[in-house]
């Protein structure tokens, strides 16, 4: 039963549209420069597909009509940044293409555009998910312009446009070191915004790092030559200080809570505590007005360590939040162990919530649940006003996605906030 929300969405739609428009950051890939293989057996959803592509100003297009033409596309191509699929095609297993398709490893992204159930759609999203693919979600048959064009708007590149799909020099240690030392690793800020008042409450502090010859960089860059050469530690406690720092010089303690990750590995770590504590100390900001945030998959197979570690967190006053919750296959029981304050709903289940009744109602489910545990559900991905009208008819009270505001760096954020407040304000 809807309880009249649906009125401040949209009005909240028009406003957040407005402040997304201006917020892009660096790292947005720029619509021409995509490249999209289109696989559909039929010849008119075929040259739909490509007119309405066309006419959201996507010119990179490319359409095959089997398997066999999409492989010769592939291996002449050599990349592309979105598949447009179709799952069930006369003569053509679109699983084994996926499949074999992705072991080529020139696919960035898919969107599935099939007749099929829901739940089907659905199963073979989670199943292209974890064979690597970035999963855009499902188109339906007929589609619609605006489902398309949302669908390609969650494409997330590794790499700013103005640089190659690959790095020219790749990342060195002696990069990781200078870096570390030059204060190159930067945080980048995503509000989350409590979904009953529309007010902001806290942000993600996500890394980036502004390289000195390929510019802003992704995590998905670096992170793992970082981790190798042994600088993840010393790169969480630069980004964790400098984001303490941000939050204390524009006196946003009090008003905004920080949300800073920490890998699996970091929970065991003996001076995890005395680390936090210093930051916190340093800059003068209460441990309340920090959380932080680990997988659901880190914390099922934590240690002993790690859990003494985050029951001390707690003790120290910090949140602790379980990151992508329900995208792994942890037990409820471990969940309830955890001396956890907050969990994020994976962004899966928010992308389909609208069309998927089951995803709905797992969704009411859960937060039942986490009231009844006194646990905040934190609902990651929000895209669409549709997507906040259900979280707040269901009672949802924290989100984040980009219907708000993609990261933004520190004036970025500055400025996004002042203006959202503003329009709020009216």
């Amino acid at each position: 039963m809807r309880t009249g929300r649906g009125l401040v969405t949209r009005g909240l739609s028009f406003r957040c549209y407005s402040l997304i428009n201006a917020a892009h950051t660096c790292g947005d890939l720029v619509m021409n420069d995509m490249k999209i293989l289109i696989l559909e057996d039929h010849a008119l959803a075929r040259h739909m597909l490509a007119l309405t592509l066309r006419g959201l100003g996507y010119n990179h297009l490319f359409t095959a009509e089997n398997g066999e033409q999409a492989f010769i596309l592939l291996k002449a191509e050599r990349h592309f940044d979105v598949l447009i699929c179709d799952i069930q095609m006369e003569g053509v297993d679109g699983l084994s293409f996926l499949r074999e398709a992705y072991e080529v490893g020139r696919i960035a992204a898919l969107i599935i555009s099939s007749g099929i159930d829901v739940d089907l759609r659905l199963a073979i999203q989670q199943l292209a998910r974890l064979s690597g693919y970035q999963v855009l979600g499902d188109l339906d048959k007929p589609f619609s312009r605006e489902d398309l064009k949302l669908l390609l708007a969650r494409y997330r590149p590794a790499m700013p446009a103005k640089s190659c799909t690959q790095l020219v020099q790749p990342i060195l240690a002696t990069d990781v070191k200078r870096a570390l030392q030059e204060g190159e690793f930067v945080p980048f800020y995503q509000p989350k915004i409590n979904l009953q008042t529309l007010e902001v409450i806290g942000a993600e502090v996500l890394v980036r790092w502004q390289h000195p010859m390929h510019g802003l960089l992704a995590p998905g860059f670096f992170l793992d030559v970082v981790v190798r050469e042994g600088g993840l530690d010393a790169m969480t406690q630069l980004i964790t200080q400098q984001a303490l720092g941000f939050l204390r010089k524009q006196r946003l303690i009090g008003e905004v809570v920080l949300s800073i990750n920490l890998e699996a590995s970091q929970l065991a770590l003996p001076n995890l505590i005395s680390s936090v504590q210093r930051a916190l100390d340093s800059e003068g900001v209460p441990a309340a007005s920090l959380i932080l945030e680990i997988t659901e998959g880190g914390l099922m197979i934590a240690p002993i360590s790690s859990i003494e570690n985050l029951v001390r967190l707690r003790l120290l006053g910090c949140g602790i939040s379980i990151d992508d919750f329900g995208a792994g296959f942890s037990s409820l029981q471990r969940v309830c162990e955890m001396p956890c304050t907050e969990l994020k709903l994976d962004a899966s289940f928010i992308h389909s919530m609208p069309h998927n009744p089951r995803t709905l109602a797992a969704v009411d489910s859960l937060l039942h649940l986490a009231h009844k545990l006194d646990i905040s559900l934190v609902a990651e991905g929000i895209e669409t006003p549709e997507q906040l009208a259900l979280l707040q008819d269901l009672g949802c009270a924290v989100g984040q996605g980009y219907l708000f505001s993609r990261p933004l760096s520190g004036d970025a954020f500055i400025h996004w906030l002042r203006d959202y407040n503003q329009f709020q304000a009216k």
